[in-house]
């Protein structure tokens, strides 16, 4: 063959591949379709589908909605269970749980009826499950006595725990969460749902301590199959993780630590998980500690701006002795996000607490009580204080370096602020850098919007570190003198007057009360004495202060 015809024969081929492969396709499609008419519901399928199609859409009035789902129960009433296990059938049911009236809803809850274990560890069926469980309210004690005496399996089935989890977290009562719960337990669980008295596993070992061994063991074994299933993310193992971690002797403790030490980071999302998470970080080995700082690394801004997480790190800053791994690996990472987390609620808090400690102007009663219960178990040598001063002078430069870097945004968001003013009154070391930028900014343009002599954040960080030296109390007083007033005073000398019947009047007030400042503050106001009194009397309340020293 010549070259020209191979190269025919080369460019036709592609042709007429192609031409078979949508013949093959059409072949496939005309199979599929024959294998499911012969199925018994094929046509009942077929014309619930078209009905769904219009049902489903976000854009049709109640009456036609209504409408149409008296049309779909008509169709499929009395045959639900015999299309749940479908993929196309199951999204129908599912829709019909969520735009049926009550009657209509209960009707399909009754039809599913022993099947609900079945489902739940369908990969359609279970999002059947979950929208029973979320639309028929007085079907869930139903469901739950269908789920009694298989929680053990389900919450440790990839399907299944879904649901399971769903029920506990979203929907359940107290009672309907304990009797989910009790199946961690062991056999004692009939206790919970046949009137022992018992309602809680306190409870039930209070009321029968000779249990207390058996039913811990049966948790440990579990639990440890919910880890080695990768069911642990789910809330309903993090409770009875609590619960054993609270109630086992010290050996069971640290077994079970050593199966989650690699896996903290997926079970700090919730309240117990963190809780779990700090009793591990506690009663952890040195080496132990390293490796979950190691674990924790990709997510930390994750896990410090999580309304549980952050809780976690403060327990790592309250255990760790080795304080420069945390300043490199721990502050290191979160400072790159600085900005960010500054103005988080929850991301701030690991910089304050290095800052202020558990100083309940920052943190609740209830989370400084939960520190302290800590600090009972905590397996470290050295003493708090000492590990506290260490973290604070080996993370100080950098909290220093990103006001010097970032002061003009950070000043000027609310939580940040709070941040910076702890930062420059509790850091230790070389402030100069940062006072610095600080007065470049209270020097700018008077004219400037959002000037920090005015503005309603960064002048209180302002008037903070003017009083930092004199002052009493020893959360507003500096670690170390930084003698801010007169270089500030320096600074805005000849604008003194305007910022003195403005927003900036209570830090006029700051300075003319600070010994340092004051006589030269007084004798630099009185030309604009009768401005001040202006101002005082239009409801300045600074001007109006600032007039009894004049």
């Amino acid at each position: 063959m010549s070259a020209i015809g191979e190269k025919r024969n080369a460019e036709h081929e592609p042709t007429q591949n192609k031409k078979s492969k949508i013949e093959s396709r059409n072949e496939q499609k005309s199979t599929r379709w024959e294998r499911k008419s012969h199925d018994k519901n094929f046509e009942m399928i077929v014309q619930a589908k078209k009905v769904w199609e219009q049902l489903r859409r976000g854009d049709i009035s109640r009456d036609e909605q209504k409408a149409l789902m008296a049309k779909m129960m008509n169709i499929i009433g009395g045959k639900v269970q015999d299309v749940i296990f479908k993929h196309d059938a199951s999204r129908m049911i599912q829709t019909c749980l969520k735009k049926g009236n009550a009657e209509q809803r209960n009707q399909i809850a009754e039809e599913l009826k022993g099947k609900y274990v079945e489902l739940s560890k369908s990969m359609y069926g279970k999002f059947i499950v979950m929208k029973a469980i979320e639309y028929c309210h007085k079907q869930r004690d139903n469901i739950l006595r269908e789920f009694r005496n298989h929680v053990r399996k389900l919450i440790r089935h990839k399907e299944a725990s879904t649901v399971i989890e769903t029920f506990y977290s979203q929907y359940a009562n107290a009672a309907q969460r304990h009797e989910l719960l009790a199946e961690f337990y062991g056999p004692e669980m009939t206790l919970f749902s046949n009137g022992g008295g018992a309602k809680t596993l306190e409870d039930l070992l209070a009321a029968f301590p000779d249990k207390k061994e058996p039913v811990l063991k049966h948790m440990a074994e579990m639990l440890r199959g919910c880890l080695d299933k990768g069911t642990i993310t789910n809330s309903i193992v993090h409770k009875a993780l609590y619960q054993y971690m609270t109630l086992a002797d010290d050996k069971g403790r640290e077994e079970m630590m050593g199966h989650l030490k690699e896996s903290l980071q997926e079970i700090v999302h919730t309240r117990e998980g963190a809780w779990v998470a700090m009793i591990c970080l506690s009663i952890a080995a040195p080496k132990d500690r390293k490796n979950i700082i190691k674990a924790f690394k990709p997510f930390l801004v994750k896990i410090a701006s999580d309304e549980y997480g952050y809780l976690v790190l403060l327990r790592l800053l309250d255990v760790t002795d080795d304080t420069v791994l945390v300043s490199k690996a721990v502050l290191g990472e979160l400072s790159k996000h600085a900005t960010e987390l500054f103005a988080d609620k929850f991301g701030r808090r690991f910089f304050m607490y290095i800052l202020a400690g558990r100083n309940t102007r920052y943190l609740s009663p209830e989370t400084v009580q939960l520190l302290k219960e800590g600090d009972k178990i905590r397996v470290s040598k050295k003493e708090p204080e000492i590990r506290a001063q260490e973290i604070l002078k080996a993370t100080s430069p950098q909290l220093i370096k990103l006001v010097t870097e970032n002061a003009a945004i950070l000043m000027r968001e609310k939580l940040s602020s709070q941040v910076v003013q702890e930062i420059m009154l509790h850091a230790v070391g070389d402030k100069s850098a940062a006072m610095d930028a600080i007065l470049a900014l209270a020097g700018e343009d008077i004219e400037k919007e959002n000037h920090i002599i005015e503005d309603r954040f960064a002048n209180r960080i302002v008037k903070a570190m003017i009083k930092a030296d004199t002052a009493e109390s020893e959360n507003d007083k500096a670690v170390e003198p930084l003698e801010f007033a007169p270089k500030l005073l320096e600074v805005i000398k000849p604008h003194l007057g305007h910022f003195a019947t403005n927003h900036g009047s209570f830090i006029v007030l700051a300075l003319a009360e600070e010994p340092a400042t004051k006589k030269e503050v007084k004798k630099a106001l009185k030309p604009f004495k009768k401005d001040i009194e202006a101002a005082a009397a239009e409801g300045n309340a600074g001007s109006k202060v600032l007039l009894s020293h004049l």
